[in-house]
This record gives structure tokens, sequence and C-alpha cells, in this order.
């Protein structure tokens, strides 16, 4: 009875050692932001039901990922989806050997021949025109979309599926931060530009005034690209200055403590996982009608993940896995 009592008011150990990982948790994010946040009041009570709101969302999010892919000689010969993803084996093997997360963990031999991780990648879209079937004709002027993706890289490596989401939580919390600063400097810069704005318009309101005879001197940056009447100028100001009101509030310690606490709060809107399901031939080429064309098209579903709401960053997520033997096999046949 006593151990219940300890338990509903969270005095007992399991609660106790919550309580100091999620502190463990909130400085961490704070050394990641801003720590000039420490000097306001409270701040650690007032992101605490936040960052237990996000931990509980971010550990979901490796749940969503798609199937498992191997990345081997094998699995390229087989799997489609690779020659999609790669421009050849040789790609493969050039991610593969200059990736220093799978070299620092295939050096402890204690982390086993076979490494499991998450990859992420950048897609793009091209349009372009090209060769295609039509109306049983091969037609030359076909308007297409080729998707490639590059800038590939190996994260999270674990030796087992089980160890790597274990990481997705933490990692997902570094993630989250980083989303976090970033927002915060993109506020700050907008702030700073909003200001310059701001001051070179109301030079510009001077100027333009009628019935007034006086000279301006403005030695800032060509203004080629402000309002050119008096009105307009007057408009342009009255959209800026709520906004720098808000920027400006925000620039705070209680501002920036408020905009934290807010992301937390609503992580899903900062940190997503889209879920993108890609139609493609073997050159790449989207195909918006995979069953009405006579070749081989390629189902490719993939995870992307989506950062911050202030140009956001998108980056394509799967899963991997790779063994020694894997990258000795590549390196045999096409290793320079």
């Amino acid at each position: 009875m006593f151990q219940a009592l300890l338990r509903k008011l969270g005095w007992d150990e399991a609660s106790r050692e919550r309580k100091k990982a999620l502190s463990a948790a909130i400085e961490q994010l704070v050394d990641a932001t801003d720590r000039r946040l420490r000097l306001v009041p409270g701040y650690r009570q007032a992101l605490e039901p936040g960052m237990r709101t996000a931990q509980a969302y971010l550990a979901t999010l490796m749940h969503q990922l798609p199937p498992m892919l191997d990345l081997s000689l094998r699995a390229y010969a087989t799997d489609p989806r690779l020659g999609l993803l790669f421009s050849g084996p040789a790609s493969l093997l050039e991610l593969l050997e200059n990736s220093e997360p799978l070299r620092e963990f295939f050096l402890s031999a204690s982390n086993g021949d076979e490494a499991w991780a998450l990859m992420t990648m950048m897609r793009s879209e091209t349009a372009r025109f090209g060769m295609a079937m039509s109306n049983g004709e091969v037609r030359s002027d076909v308007a297409q979309i080729v998707v490639s993706f590059d800038a590939h890289r190996l994260m999270m490596l674990s030796p087992s599926l089980e160890q790597l989401q274990a990481k997705s939580g933490p990692r997902g919390q570094e993630v989250l931060a980083a989303v976090i600063a970033r927002r915060l400097s993109l506020c700050e810069q907008m702030r700073q530009q909003l200001e310059s704005e701001l001051g070179r318009l109301r030079l510009r309101r001077l100027s333009l005034r009628g019935g007034e005879q006086r000279t301006v001197i403005d030695a800032q940056a060509d203004d080629r690209d402000l309002p050119a009447s008096l009105s307009a100028v007057d408009a342009r100001i009255g959209e800026i200055q709520p906004q720098l009101e808000a920027l400006r509030a925000s620039a705070s310690l209680e501002g920036m403590l408020a905009e934290v606490k807010g992301v937390l709060e609503q992580p899903q809107d900062y940190f997503s996982l889209e879920s993108v399901s890609l139609h493609l031939n073997r050159m790449g080429v989207k195909c918006d009608d995979p069953a009405a064309g006579d070749e081989d098209v390629t189902e490719l579903r993939l995870e992307e993940m989506v950062l911050g709401k202030i140009q956001p960053i998108r980056r394509a997520l799967l899963p991997v896995r790779v063994s020694r033997q894997a990258i000795d096999e590549l390196r045999q046949r096409f290793g320079a």
C-alpha cells in the first residue's frame, strides 16, 4: 500500500528515473537550441509537458517506414528498386566505402558482420521531353518527369533491426532540436530583413511626401525594389509591421521559450513522415498509369521526412541492411 502511494505521488524509484531522464532530455534540447533559455525562470517546468508529447510522437515514426532494403550486388540484380535509387553498382559501392558511420561500425568486432541502418536521400524531379510509345507509335516529344535520388547517407548504424528501432526515438529528439534551432535562426533572419526593409520604406516615404521640400539621403542598397508610390509604401509598411511585432516578441527569451514549447507540443507540424508511392520505369520516368504501358514499371514506396514549416527540408528514408560480404563482393567486381 505504501508503494502504491509512492507511485501515485510520483516518488517511487521508476518515477524518479523517468523524471531524471525527462530533465536530461530538456537540458540537451536547450544546449542544442539556445542556452540562454536557462535564464527564464521555470523553463524546465514549461517544457516538460511538450517534451513528453514529442517523445511519445517520435517513438512511433520508425514503425511507419517501408520494408527493409538489402544493399548488395545480388539485391541489385533482383530488386529493381536499387536500380532506381543508384545509377549503378559502382555508385552503391561508393556510398558503402565512403560512409564513415559504416566504416566505424565494422571496425568493432562486437557489432558482427551485418549492419542495419537508415538511408536518407534527396529526391528530385526533372521535366523533359523524351521517347515513348503513344498509340502504338514511337514519339520523341513526349513530356516526361524523371525521378532521381542523390546525397545518400547512412545513419543510426545498428547490429539488429530491434536496436535500430530503439535508436529512432533519441535520434528523433536530436533532429527535432535541430529543427527548432533552425526555426529560431530563420525567425531572427526574417526579423532583421524586415527591420532593414522598414527603415528603407520610411526613408522612401519621406522622399515621396508631397508639398515639402526636403532631401533624403539613403546610403543603403539600391532602392529600385521598393514601391514607387506613397500609397504603395504605406500599404507595404502596414503589411510589415504586424509581422515585425510578432518576430520581435519571439526574439525575446520568453518568446523563444514559447516557440520551443509550441514545437514540442505540436511536433507533427514540424517533423513528419509522408508516404510516397512512385511508379517508375527502369529509366526512372514517372508513370501515372502503370497498367497502360507495355514496359515494366516498379512501385517504389518511400517515407519522406519533412522538417520545419519555414523553408521545409525534405529527405526520403528507407531502412537498409548491408553485410561485410556484400561490400567485399561489390569491391571485387567494381572496385578501383
